[in-house]
Formats: C-alpha cells, structure tokens, sequence
C-alpha cells in the first residue's frame, strides 16, 4: 500500500453514472480531471490544489482526503 494511500476509501458517482471508490490523492486527480461532471467549483479547485500537494509531499493524505472530499459532496457525488 502506498504511503499516500487513504485508510478509507471516498466513494463517488463519477460522471459516466458508475460508482468509484478513490482510495488515494493520485487516483482523486485523476478522477478530478477526468470524471468529475463539473468544471469548476470553490471545492474543485481546492482539491486539484490540495490532492496535487500531496503528491508533492506538501501536505499530508489525509488533508487531500479531506479536500477530495468536499468536492464531492459540492458536486453531490458522496455514496454513503
């Protein structure tokens, strides 16, 4: 498992309708830049930011969790 990995899994409706379960900052910017169906956001871009500190080891993974977290919910993806 990587260091960056999450303990808990976020798990979204991503924009194709299929739910995911991101497990990682590297997998949320994925998922952000490529599955996400809004374009912009308060939270959005605070989670680019934020995910792509952690990868850069600026900021821990559980802060990006956090951050990847409130983009979900601003775009009502959050299963629970």
């Amino acid at each position: 498992m990587s260091a960056l990995a999450w303990e808990a899994p976020v798990s979204v409706i991503v924009s194709s309708g299929k739910q995911k379960a991101v497990k990682s900052p590297a997998e949320a910017v994925g998922c952000l830049e490529k599955e996400w169906p809004i374009t912009d956001g308060v939270f959005l871009r605070e989670a680019k930011k934020v995910c792509n500190a952690a990868l850069e080891h600026e900021c821990t993974a559980s802060e990006a969790r956090d951050a990847f977290e409130m983009a979900s919910i601003e775009a009502l993806l959050v299963c629970r």
